[in-house]
């Protein structure tokens, strides 16, 4: 999978421009707030279908402007193709794949994949469990149209049992006449989303350990479960025993919206025992399982897109992650001249582990240029750098 091009007309503080990529690593450099990141949220929304910055499309309107345009070229192993998507200022969005409109997302979305990684991901392990269940749902979209589709359904039915339950004093005999209704329901899509997303924590776990493994010397042992597989009839016990407590609380208290994935080191829960250094560690073994996992689902890289995360990593990681890229298309943002020299002069303190190295071999794609793209203002200026 590898960007070509990416086009924008006024997006965030993108009036027009238009970016060209090398199939190996892009550095997109320049001080905070001249539209760096603006570009990676351009390209992720091909991805993931929103923004992972906000949940209000109409920020990505440009002042003064009546509409944000983006449009996407990217190649698979098959053949050239192109998405685009335009968001207008009454809050309607069109999207579109060949130029042909798309009605619904879940069709838009994993013709484009990318994993991306960001200073926030950093605290996955450390946060709550909604930031681990978010990742688990922008992993799962990009390789699962069925998981997609599933997830919007459960949300609104969710938002219709949650509507039911507030009313339940004023409409009692309404409420019991109907809630087994919503709760069959309900239960058929979280039975196979539960069983979706612990089919995804088996793999992860199964990377993540690898790669943890060869980012630490195997030194400390990492484990991942999922907590919240259950089939349906037991999803409509759960619900049957929860509705007291629901009805008292007003809302949904139990199902997939608030299960888990348990992070453990050493036999322990990270997010409790672990150092910061290991948190971030196990975070960063998670983001990578990810780029695995969706290549070997669908046969090829995603596109890494990595928004000044180098920055935030201690030398040891950041040298891991440098060594492992050779054999992806990489778009990455900084702002430090220290990170820009050595991704362009490839001066490692670290070779590639063992691992990375026969990675690089079988994938067979070692890149020779840099593409460097300045940014300032929201204008892009690129130079190669070989």
């Amino acid at each position: 999978m590898i960007v070509q091009s990416i086009q924008f007309e006024n997006f965030r503080n993108i009036e027009k421009a238009s970016l060209v990529f090398e199939p190996g690593l892009n550095v997109l450099v320049g001080e905070n707030a001249q539209g760096k990141t603006n570009a990676l949220e351009g390209i992720y929304l091909f991805a993931q279908g929103r923004s992972f910055r906000t949940s209000k499309e109409k920020e990505f309107i440009g002042p003064c402007q009546e509409y944000a345009y983006a449009k996407l070229c990217f190649r698979d192993q098959t053949s050239h193709k192109n998405s685009e998507m335009r968001f207008l200022k009454n809050g309607k969005k069109v999207v579109r794949r060949e130029g042909i409109p798309e009605r619904k997302m879940s069709a838009f979305l994993g013709a484009f994949r990318a994993v991306l990684f960001c200073p926030e991901h950093l605290s996955i392990v450390k946060a709550g469990p909604a930031e681990r269940r978010r990742f688990l749902n922008e992993a799962m979209a990009q390789i699962s149209s069925g998981a997609i589709g599933a997830l919007q359904r459960y949300n609104s039915i969710l938002a219709q049992r949650n509507k039911l339950i507030a009313s339940y004093y004023e409409n009692k005999k309404t409420v019991q006449d109907t809630i087994s209704f919503w709760n069959e329901q309900l239960a058929e899509e979280a039975a196979y989303l539960s069983g979706k997303r612990e089919a995804y924590v088996t793999e992860l776990s199964r990377y993540a350990k690898e790669i943890f493994h060869d980012m630490t010397n195997g030194q400390e042992e990492p484990a991942f479960h999922y907590n919240g597989a259950r089939n349906k009839e037991e999803f409509i016990k759960l619900w049957e025993e929860s509705f007291e407590k629901d009805v008292r609380i007003g809302t949904t208290t139990r199902g997939i919206h608030k299960d888990d994935v348990l992070v453990l080191l050493n036999g322990k829960e990270a997010r409790a025992y672990a150092s910061q250094g290991q948190q971030r560690s196990l975070a960063l073994a998670m983001k990578l399982a990810e780029a695995e996992i969706s290549r070997t689902k669908t046969g090829e890289n995603p596109v890494m897109l990595f928004d000044d995360i180098l920055s935030e990593l201690d030398e040891k990681r950041k040298q891991y992650v440098l060594a492992g890229i050779k054999d992806r298309q990489v778009i990455l943002t900084t702002c430090e001249e220290k990170v820009l020299a050595e991704v362009t002069t490839k001066k490692l303190t670290n070779k590639p582990t063992d691992r990375q190295a026969c990675r690089a071999t079988r994938n067979g794609q070692e890149k020779e240029n840099v593409m460097i793209i300045n940014v300032k203002n929201g204008r892009y200026e690129p130079c190669m750098y070989t």
